[in-house]
């Protein structure tokens, strides 16, 4: 490369640069005709933007249009699961009437064998608790073939199938003019009548 090439590459330069700074040479028609031209695109340009805008909005917009007519629908009512037969209830004491034993579970989980008086021969099947009451009055059916009564406490009312009531009490000198009594000695009597609950079942064996 000669010397001369560097100056006129320079030269071509800054002829370059200064007709890029110097306004250029249009008439004043065509200025303004150029300056029409470019506001023209501007607002094709800004409609084309609106209308984009525009086209989203309602497209984000119909699917809640849409939803918003539609009523809601209360859930689904679930099926009640149909009701298992109710068990039979479960013995809560047992009476060997043998031994003249009566044996109770306590609320507690405990069991408990209590002594007994009950007439010899007194026929007795699968008891079950009807009424309890802290004093009661019980018939004399064996002194006086049941035409008086008397009074006895923690009382507990039995009942059999196919015979008149049996009875839990406190054991007194009345209880032994009574068949269908069966007498807890004073210590135990209470203790038995709160652990013994209406439905409750007595076995005797």
């Amino acid at each position: 490369m000669s010397e001369h090439e560097p100056d006129a590459l320079g030269s071509a330069l800054r002829v370059l640069a200064a007709d890029a700074q110097a306004p250029p040479s249009l008439s004043g028609g065509q200025i303004r005709r150029r300056g029409e031209a470019r506001g023209r695109r501007r607002r094709v340009a800004g409609t084309a933007a609106v209308a984009a805008l525009l086209v989203a909005g309602v497209a984000l917009g119909v699917p809640q249009v849409m939803g918003a007519g539609k009523a809601s629908q209360p859930p689904a009512a679930s099926t009640p699961s149909p009701s298992l037969p109710k068990p039979p209830p479960l013995s809560a004491a047992s009476l060997d009437t043998q031994n003249k034993v009566l044996t109770v579970t306590g609320r507690d989980g405990r069991s408990r064998s209590i002594g007994v008086s009950i007439k010899e021969g007194t026929a007795l099947i699968r008891l079950t608790v009807d009424d309890k009451y802290p004093k009661g009055e019980l018939p004399d059916d064996l002194l006086s073939g049941g035409k008086y009564v008397y009074g006895a406490q923690w009382v507990v009312k039995l009942t059999r199938t196919g015979g008149s009531p049996v009875y839990i009490a406190q054991a007194s000198k009345n209880t032994r003019f009574s068949s269908n009594v069966i007498a807890v000695g004073s210590a135990d009597a209470k203790w038995v009548y709160d652990q013994l609950d209406v439905g409750d079942v007595i076995v005797p064996n």
